[in-house]
């Protein structure tokens, strides 16, 4: 597994948030800040019914900051989109197990590539329906609010799925990183830490803030 701790800062900021006559100065701040990820929320209009960003945005990030980038494919039918993203220069590639494709297809296809890949759950999916591919999974991504748009309310009874899944993964060789996603802030993220969490997408909350490294270093607990 991959340590947080001492190798890649555990905030991943999503730009979903940001003002985009803002965001080249945001990114900025985010690289001043030691931010390593940037966090992609792709959005097809079906699956969610908002429309955010396509392939472009990811070239366009990478051709001028060091990033790497985690997206996250809130659409209908992964398959169809996981090649622009891969070609793009996507390092982690996330996508919904509340659609129909064939999901072990999908994840063998992203790690083909040679991607970090990773199966994101609606606050109401069941935990067990990751179990029968846990062990071709690099990450999982649990929302914590449902998908769709930035600035909603951290949904608690998400870590009662947390909790049921470091229980099935605690002997495991390569176990999967845990993300979050969804109202995280300096209120709860003590609390989320302690649940075994690895990574925190931070949009509203980040981007609101007057002093991002500042807020940015208390949310790592520095």
């Amino acid at each position: 597994m991959i340590d947080f701790n001492k190798k890649i800062n555990p905030v991943f900021p999503s730009i979903l948030s940001t003002n985009f006559f803002d965001l080249e100065n945001k990114l900025i701040q985010f690289e001043e800040a030691g931010i390593d990820f940037i966090h992609l929320d792709v959005m097809d209009g079906n699956f969610v019914t908002n429309i955010s960003f396509g392939p472009s945005i990811l070239k366009a990030i990478k051709s001028r900051f060091p990033f790497k980038i985690d997206a996250h494919l809130m659409v209908e039918h992964p398959k169809e989109v996981i090649p622009w993203f891969i070609e793009a220069g996507a390092d982690w590639i996330s996508f919904h197990i509340e659609t129909d494709d064939n999901i072990l297809e999908n994840i063998r296809m992203i790690k083909k590539a040679g991607k970090k890949a990773g199966i994101a759950l609606n606050p109401d999916t069941k935990i067990e329906k990751v179990f029968s591919v846990l062990d071709e999974l690099d990450y999982i991504l649990f929302m914590s609010v449902f998908p769709g748009y930035g600035g909603q309310s951290f949904i608690s009874s998400v870590l009662d799925k947390i909790k049921t899944l470091n229980k099935k993964i605690e002997n495991m060789n390569n176990r999967p990183i845990i993300q979050i996603d969804g109202g995280v802030n300096l209120s709860n993220i003590k609390d989320i830490r302690e649940k075994g969490i690895n990574s925190f997408v931070v949009g509203t909350y980040l981007f609101n803030s007057d002093n991002i490294s500042k807020t940015i270093n208390k949310l790592k607990g520095v």
